[in-house]
């Protein structure tokens, strides 16, 4: 089941209503939120179509009963939703930086290889520093993306976030960073 807090970033998502936006996408967090979008921002013929290719794909079921129908998600549907909120996902840097280091260490079984790879792959992303193997550094607060990140993965058990305040050699670091 999604959590409430990513459904405020869908909320977000479809209350921005530009061109920029793929109908599908939104009109997925739509029936996540149970809401219908604005006519005023898209055509009702794109949105039956867009509807359409969302039953078609087995993201979102019809469910209709004595009293009213609705569009509810597959569990195909919610994977496809996260996937959509881990691609947007991005860390907010603040003007000044408070002299604190944010350490990301991680220690995955082997059989995590994959995810091991996709989490990597997310700290880069995210513009983290590798530190050492196991061990990533960002100077600003990121617990809370890190933790969706690892939910997202099935890996939370696995990490340990850790905020310093001093790194012995931080030269190397501090030019990655601009700071």
């Amino acid at each position: 089941m999604i959590e409430w807090k990513h459904l405020l970033k869908f909320k977000k998502f479809i209350n921005t209503a530009n061109k920029g936006l793929n109908l599908t996408e939104t009109l997925l967090c739509a029936v996540a939120l149970g809401e219908k979008l604005s006519p005023k921002f898209y055509n009702s013929q794109k949105i039956t179509k867009a509807s359409y290719g969302l039953r078609r794909y087995k993201f979102v079921r019809y469910i209709k009963d004595d009293k009213n129908s609705h569009y509810s998600l597959t569990s195909k549907g919610e994977t496809k939703l996260r996937n959509l909120v881990i691609d947007d996902i991005e860390i907010k840097n603040p003007k000044k930086w408070d002299g604190k280091w944010h350490l990301v260490m991680y220690d995955f079984p082997i059989r995590f290889k994959k995810a091991l790879n996709a989490f990597r792959f997310k700290l880069k992303q995210l513009g983290f520093f590798q530190f050492q193997k196991s061990a990533w550094i960002y100077p600003y607060h990121c617990e809370e993306e890190i933790l969706f990140v690892a939910d997202f993965y099935g890996v939370r058990k696995h990490i340990e976030i850790l905020e310093v305040d001093k790194v012995l050699d931080d030269r190397k670091t501090k030019a990655h960073f601009g700071l």
